[in-house]
């Protein structure tokens, strides 16, 4: 099973514990954890401070000087690693996430998508819970298409469409939503039955991006195409 794998910026050193409350905590020598109110076992990597950690999310959103300042001055990164293997999992770890930053993380970057989230701005993807994965999914422009990037934790390929259809990230989202959330097949023919349109899959004959690089998802890649 594919893993995915989260770097938080920490408040507090590397050989310092991570309370979560008074019951749980993660020490400095933690291998795994589990995070109150989430089923999911992580494993555990503490690493040092990072100089410039900041640049990484300001490359993926807009964020206030302030959560520049908070990033930048982490003392320690928590790195979590691990499976997921349905929506209700990924809504339990969106959960524990926030458990985490109120024990002191300034943010989340998500290895497996390159998306980098304030705490602020994680707090607004998730929303109200009724999109859980909208924040581990992550976007690419070539061309005249745009792609998903991080369906491979899912154990999924890739998505993409022409970035001339109306609202094409959010038919992206919906879509990846509907493939791991309500199991419909990821293969050629299979439909996506949206609000107000229906989808097909059509699987990309050529992967846009290397196999040595990190956009690569071994899944491959499909396209949604209106249903005629």
């Amino acid at each position: 099973m594919p893993q995915f794998i989260f770097a938080l910026p920490m408040d507090c050193a590397a050989n310092e514990t991570v309370v979560i409350n008074e019951n749980v905590s993660i020490a400095a020598d933690a291998k795994t954890t589990i995070i109150p109110g989430c089923s999911v076992s992580f494993n555990v990597i503490r690493k040092d401070h990072v100089d410039g950690l900041a640049e990484i999310f300001k490359e993926h959103q807009d964020i206030s000087a302030e959560d520049v300042a908070a990033i930048d001055g982490h003392k320690s990164l928590l790195f979590l690693v691990g499976e997921v293997k349905n929506i209700e999992e990924v809504n339990q770890i969106n959960m524990a996430i926030l458990k985490l930053f109120a024990a002191g993380a300034k943010g989340i970057y998500m290895q497996q998508s390159g998306a980098a989230w304030s705490i602020q701005g994680f707090r607004d993807e998730v929303g109200d819970g009724e999109y859980p994965m909208d924040p581990w999914i992550n976007f690419v422009e070539n061309g005249d298409t745009i792609y998903t990037l991080g369906m491979a934790c899912f154990a999924l390929p890739d998505l993409c469409i022409g970035i001339a259809e109306e609202n094409a990230q959010e038919a992206l989202l919906l879509s990846a939503d509907v493939l791991f959330g309500d199991g419909v097949p990821a293969k050629s023919g299979s439909e996506i039955e949206l609000e107000d349109v229906t989808f097909v899959l059509r699987q990309e004959t050529k992967n846009p991006f290397p196999k040595d690089s990190p956009e690569y998802n071994k899944q491959g890649v499909f396209r949604l195409s209106k249903k005629k």
